[in-house]
């Protein structure tokens, strides 16, 4: 049975190992200490923030099926806030959502760490280097350390960091440079008291922020008061070498002129800067498949930016390799 070496614990990488099972022998690497990619959450004592993906939606049968699947096992839950839109220069005005939104429960990453059971994964593990050998490919860490041989190696990171990662014989090598990331700044505050809104999360125009929600107001997660506010990604593309602090100031001051004396200082303050948030201009193919030298890359930048899209990309070329590995049939 051949090997193959996923990078990356995410949605893509996740579905693409379920699809493998059986199939190979399947490893997969994560350079951080949980699953879910940018299905992120983040714990702060009593206070939780979902500060990557905030939802998902539904726009193909087989992402659908598994939802359905997920929700008969509590795994994901639709999402019904009360949303508006914020702008500087209008008045407020309620929003409709026309299609259902989703979220895993009880955290966002939940929904890849149940995904990912029976899987075999190493977190906390950055793959450094991918090397040709005579028995494959030999995966090194950060340290250096050997981690193994593998017939296959595919990357599911962003395509910026999968052109530096996967070897210069990679064929794809510019379909993958040609692909454009959006940062963006999350900004988390938690409250030491619950304050009502007129809203569980907001549009935001006009605005350095894009988003604004009420973390603890999503099912399952904990009562502590918690506000998760996304910056506009061309803001944060200006502001994304400028210093944390004075990023984290900045935000502060805008929620506070979007907001004005609905929050009071927040009790808990943190900011994360996200390099690869959204792909802005994407690879039109579902994933990219190098058979000669056994290497691959998906991910949501594959067709898209959103959650589905990262699955749809792992779990069609789990059925390309599917037929490439089964005896006899591969030409490799």
């Amino acid at each position: 049975m051949k090997s193959v070496a996923i990078i990356g614990a995410g949605i893509a990488g996740i579905t693409l190992a379920r699809q493998l099972q059986g199939s190979a022998e399947v490893s997969i690497f994560e350079k951080s200490r949980g699953f879910g990619g940018r299905m992120a959450t983040r714990q702060a004592g009593n206070y939780q923030f979902d500060h990557g993906a905030q939802f998902f939606t539904a726009r193909s049968k087989q992402f659908q099926k598994l939802i359905d699947d997920c929700v008969a096992q509590n795994q994901i839950q639709a999402w019904l806030p009360r949303i508006i839109t914020l702008d500087s220069k209008k008045e407020p005005f309620k929003r409709e959502w026309f299609e259902p939104h989703y979220i895993a429960t009880p955290k966002m990453n939940s929904l890849c760490k149940a995904l990912a059971r029976g899987l075999n994964v190493t977190l906390d593990t950055q793959i450094s280097a991918i090397d040709a050998v005579e028995q494959g490919w030999l995966l090194k860490d950060s340290l250096g350390q050997q981690l193994g041989h593998f017939d296959w190696v595919i990357s599911t990171l962003p395509a910026p960091q999968a052109n530096e990662l996967l070897p210069d014989c990679f064929a794809y090598k510019s379909e993958l440079g040609i692909v454009d990331f959006s940062p963006c700044f999350s900004l988390m505050l938690g409250f030491e008291f619950t304050h009502k809104l007129n809203f569980d999360a907001a549009v935001v125009r006009n605005s350095p922020l894009s988003w604004i929600a009420s973390n603890s107001g999503k099912q399952g997660r904990p009562p502590s008061f918690s506000v998760m506010a996304h910056s506009d990604n061309a803001w944060a593309r200006e502001q994304f070498d400028c210093n944390i602090d004075d990023v984290r100031h900045r935000m502060l001051v805008a929620l506070g002129r979007i907001m004005g004396d609905a929050l009071p200082l927040p009790d808990h303050i943190a900011i994360h800067r996200w390099k690869y948030a959204k792909a802005e201009s994407g690879c039109e193919e579902n994933f990219l498949l190098d058979d000669s030298n056994r290497l691959a890359a998906c991910g949501d930048w594959c067709g898209g930016s959103r959650v589905e899209d990262a699955y749809l990309s792992g779990l069609k070329l789990g059925e390309e390799l599917q037929i490439l590995l089964r005896p006899g049939l591969s030409t490799l």
